[in-house]
């Protein structure tokens, strides 16, 4: 679910301006099922709906662990990255509205990279800004004003791991969708993920679906990165190394599950109201939900070589956890998230697992959980 907040700026960009592998012979995996199923408890949590400045969030658009084990929190709102301690403390701030030099005006996406340092993706200002881990601007690394890529993932080194949606005007209108291993150059040195298909504009759905809704990813501090397709039909985890080798690729059989009448109405209001809200113009704002969920939706890796895979089928955060063969380990909840945990985002990393809710029913927070030995 967390790619749903990039819509707009998509859409947007389209309006102006093959899935495959690597041939890899690695061979599927199918997980054994067990019954062993562990709580997840949220221990803390940062976030106040007034008061500290430093701690009240108008538009999370990501959060991430730092090499350092902080939590940093992309706020589109406050034209900032804000910086706490693994406990929630507040640190820093990093940037600021402004088109001066280390100044924000459309902050789109943020990475942590594998060197500490913290990169923004602000296409209003050049493209990718680079900041110390002390927040001191060093300029832009790589030049995107247009077709930028986004959600971002830091990897190693100096690397990060995102997506990228170019249309192609020069004969028949195409889509390129991809998702790359980028090292402060615009051109990608890797692909994990590529697809292509005509472009329509008054077909909202369907370039959503082949681009926002395709996969989720993230990458790890030895340039691994692990893939889960964004499906309603089947559940599929893939591991690549940084150089886009498949090195692990397992499915698993689950049932498929229907939204109800009620979650499809409030998808679709919520999504049409949020391109609305930031001024998408030039498309026919009339998104039709998959009346299925989504077999998967998140996934992540801890400092136990676990690979952590959500499923989109339930409701309440569960996750089924693998080991680096993709055998089935144990099933995750995370109790007390309430109603509202559906549009939850989750990070999980080798420092543990945050999340936050891109639809609250009050005001955002980031909340901070416990991950079991």
């Amino acid at each position: 679910m967390k790619i749903m907040i990039l819509a707009a700026f998509i859409v947007t960009s389209a309006v102006l301006c093959a899935c495959g592998s690597n041939g890899s012979d690695i061979g599927q995996v199918s997980p054994q099922e067990t019954e062993e199923r562990v709580s997840i408890a949220i221990v803390d949590s940062i976030g106040v709906e007034l008061g500290d400045s430093n701690y009240t969030f108008a538009n999370i658009m990501a959060i991430e662990y730092g090499p350092d084990g902080n939590i940093y929190v992309l706020d589109r709102g406050a034209f900032s990255v804000f910086v706490y301690s693994p406990t929630g403390e507040f640190i820093r701030r990093i940037g600021k509205q402004g088109s001066g030099p280390g100044e924000l005006l459309m902050p789109l996406a943020m990475a942590v990279l594998g060197d500490g340092r913290v990169a923004i993706c602000d296409p209003m200002q050049g493209g990718i800004n680079n900041f110390s881990a002390e927040g001191q601007w060093e300029g832009v690394s790589a030049e995107f004003n247009n077709n930028p890529p986004m959600r971002m993932s830091g990897a190693d080194s100096n690397a990060f791991v995102a997506l990228k949606i170019t249309i192609d005007f020069e004969d028949e209108p195409v889509t390129i969708f991809t998702i790359g291993r980028y090292e402060e150059d615009a051109e990608p040195t890797a692909f994990y993920f590529e697809d292509e298909f005509p472009f329509d504009p008054e077909n909202l759905t369907e370039l959503l679906y082949r681009t926002l809704f395709s996969a989720e990813y993230t990458a790890d501090c030895n340039g691994n990165v692990y893939l889960t397709r964004m499906s309603t039909e089947d559940y599929i985890v893939q591991v690549f190394d940084r150089d886009g080798n498949l090195t692990l690729e397992f499915q698993r059989e689950m049932d498929r599950v229907e939204k109800s009448e009620d979650e499809i109405a409030d998808e679709k209001r919520w999504m049409e109201a949020w391109l609305t809200s930031l001024g998408v113009q030039g498309v026919l704002l009339n998104f039709d939900p998959d009346p299925y969920r989504f077999m998967t939706s998140d996934i992540g890796y801890d400092s136990q070589n676990r690979i952590w895979v959500r499923r989109g089928t339930e409701l309440m955060p569960v996750f089924d956890v693998y080991d680096m063969e993709g055998e089935l380990l144990f099933t995750a909840e995370v109790q007390g998230t309430g109603e509202d945990a559906e549009y939850w985002d989750f990070i999980i990393d080798e420092n543990g697992m945050i999340a936050y809710s891109m639809n609250p029913e009050f005001f955002q927070k980031v909340w901070i959980m416990e991950l079991p030995e």
